[in-house]
């Protein structure tokens, strides 16, 4: 790739990353101005806006976006609801060492080093 190319690629990934976090802005004000204003009926955990936070912080404006439009499409009374997170990432092969573990042991179920 010439390094034009790499320069508008660059470019390109950079204006994806400002549109998100317009959205998430924009998802953020709806989240503390008009949803406390509403009663409580989201069918889903985690709500929708957060969903579509975790979805455009995660993948992106395209991908993120079209799960967020995916979820919004199940919100009605014809979808049970329930717990719905965003899709996991696939991992690649060459990310981790010849154990599989990345150089470090993976949490197991409840495990964390987070605390809250």
């Amino acid at each position: 790739m010439t390094s034009v190319g790499r320069r508008c690629a660059g470019l390109i990934r950079g204006t994806g990353a400002v549109i998100a976090r317009v959205l998430i802005f924009l998802v953020q004000n709806y989240r503390h101005m008009v949803s406390p204003l509403r009663p409580a009926s989201c069918r889903f955990v985690p709500t929708c806006s957060q969903y579509a936070v975790d979805a455009l912080t995660e993948y992106g404006v395209i991908r993120g976006g079209w799960l967020t439009v995916a979820r919004l499409a199940k919100c009605g009374p014809w979808h049970r609801g329930g717990w719905d997170p965003i899709p996991e990432r696939p991992h690649r092969q060459a990310d981790f060492d010849e154990d599989g573990t990345g150089g470090e042991t993976p949490a197991t179920s409840g495990e964390s080093e987070l605390l809250v």
